[in-house]
């Protein structure tokens, strides 16, 4: 798979997490293949540093149950994003389910240096890396506004974004994705109907 495989359009790493499925060809494709895939992704999405530790010192299986379990969670996001963006609430059965993973990870925070100083990052052992995905939807979750977490208006697409735009009037993933997909749709089905 190419880099550009992988779609950051959520505006959040939670969203962008959950779109790491999409439909190509009408058919619903995972991304994370692997656990090379998997780290692939954490390096585009700016977390790899976090991570502490060599995944290729974990024994295969090991590597492949967390692969499996941060999987697992994202199909848990999926089905808490659909209720959010139905009822504009988080199912309370979700939190109940991320604290209680939660409570069985930990991680640690340290100081790093930046450019602009020092900064707070907690960072996450390779063994206990479930924990960055549950801790990072636990901080989104902590203050998200539920109106502005929304599916592509796009019925084929199955992608999902943060609205941050000014006016929270974004409809699509992506202009170039959907947004010209469905307008151009739009223009050609008024052309068709006023002749």
């Amino acid at each position: 798979m190419e880099s550009s495989d992988f779609l950051f359009i959520g505006n959040q790493f939670t969203a962008d997490f959950v779109n790491t499925r999409k439909t190509i060809k009408g058919e619903r494709t995972e991304l994370l293949t692997s656990w090379e895939e998997l780290t692939r992704w954490l390096e585009q999405a700016g977390k790899a540093h976090v991570v502490t530790g060599s995944g290729d010192a974990l024994p295969e299986e090991e590597r492949a149950d967390l692969l499996r379990r941060i999987i697992a969670f994202r199909g848990k996001l999926e089905q808490a994003f659909a209720a959010i963006e139905d009822e504009r609430t988080l199912p309370a059965p979700f939190v109940a389910s991320l604290n209680d993973e939660l409570s069985g990870y930990r991680s640690y925070c340290q100081l790093d240096a930046t450019e602009s100083g020092v900064a707070a990052v907690r960072h996450y052992d390779v063994s206990q890396l479930p924990a960055l995905f549950l801790e990072e939807a636990a901080l989104f979750f902590a203050s998200f506004k539920p109106d502005n977490l929304k599916k592509c208006e796009n019925e084929t697409c199955i992608l999902h974004f943060y609205d941050t735009s000014r006016n929270q009037q974004r409809r699509w993933c992506s202009m170039d994705r959907c947004g010209n997909r469905m307008k151009a749709n739009q223009h050609y089905h008024r052309r068709k109907s006023g002749s």
